[in-house]
């Protein structure tokens, strides 16, 4: 067997030599390499592994194996489409479409390579002069902002919105002022809105004898301390100053009390007396009884 310069590989078998040049090694290699399947001798490529790829929509590849993007020259929008089964007629590389229908299946072979495909609201139909691609919605940004009070939404002027929310108040929802969170804050743990308050009062002696106390507000735990009344300063009344006083006569003023002596008895009391005057002579050495002289006094010269 002859060999030749070109001659890539030389193998011999018992007793059969043969032999193979690089095209023929090279096309035999590429004949057996399996890319049908991700689990294939060349894996497809992911985000996370290489391998092969399919050109897509808008990418092309040339006989060079170079890829490329598609970016139709001059975009114009040309307005709603909504016949999956009749693509528009008036073409030209850069004009393009928005579905505006319901979910369909494009159903002409002269949509190229996008027939059989399913559009979507808002999916667009680019045309790049010689065949239609379907890009979704998804990539179209935000059209429109809606809000759900207390957000407020104005309406689109300019293609701008604004997007604001009031102050709370007592009757509508909204974000909290400033002012509003540093009174809650201090607010203490456990504190009740609207509770009636209750009130308790200790008695506590005092060193002159008296009785002061501590009055006590619920809740809050406020505390008010009362002293006992003297001349000069307010204060509780002792149940002694209570005890005088209800032994006032209704004008007071007069004698609070009086003693009756030497012919004057008192069949009264000592805060209301009722006065007794005893007239006669003194009997002779008796000097537990006193008597009062009346006032005629004519039997005096018959005294010896």
């Amino acid at each position: 067997m002859a060999v030749s310069d070109t001659d890539l590989l030389l193998v011999q078998r018992g007793n059969q030599p043969y032999k193979t040049d690089a095209s023929e090694l090279s096309s035999y290699v590429r004949n057996q390499i399996d890319v049908s399947n991700p689990s294939g001798d060349i894996p497809v490529a992911s985000a996370t592994q290489l391998g092969v790829i399919r050109v897509g929509a808008n990418l092309d590849i040339d006989g060079a194996g170079i890829l490329s993007a598609v970016i139709p020259a001059g975009l114009e929008y040309k307005g709603p489409w909504t016949d999956a089964d009749n693509p528009p007629t008036d073409l030209q590389n850069g004009y393009f479409w928005i579905w505006d229908g319901a979910d369909a299946t494009l159903n002409n072979a002269l949509w190229g390579t996008a027939n059989g495909e399913t559009v979507t609201e808002g999916d667009r139909l680019f045309y790049d002069g010689s065949d239609f691609t379907i890009i979704g919605s998804g990539g179209g940004g935000l059209t429109q902002i809606t809000g759900t009070a207390p957000v407020v939404v104005s309406a689109i002027a300019d293609g701008e919105q604004d997007v604001s929310m009031p102050a709370a108040t007592t009757g509508n929802d909204g974000y909290m002022p400033q002012e509003a969170f540093s009174k809650l804050e201090g607010i203490e743990a456990g504190a009740e809105a609207n509770v009636d308050p209750t009130q308790s009062y200790a008695v506590i002696a005092d060193t002159s004898g008296g009785f002061g106390g501590t009055l006590t507000l619920t809740p809050g735990g406020d505390t008010t301390d009362i002293p006992i009344a003297t001349a000069t300063s307010a204060g509780l009344m002792t149940g002694a100053d209570k005890a005088q006083l209800d032994s006032l006569v209704a004008t007071p003023g007069g004698v609070a009390s009086l003693t009756a002596r030497n012919g004057i008895t008192n069949s009264g009391t000592a805060t209301a007396p009722v006065l007794d005057v005893d007239f006669g002579a003194l009997p002779n050495g008796d000097a537990t009884t006193a008597q009062v002289m009346p006032y005629d006094i004519s039997a005096l010269p018959e005294l010896g």
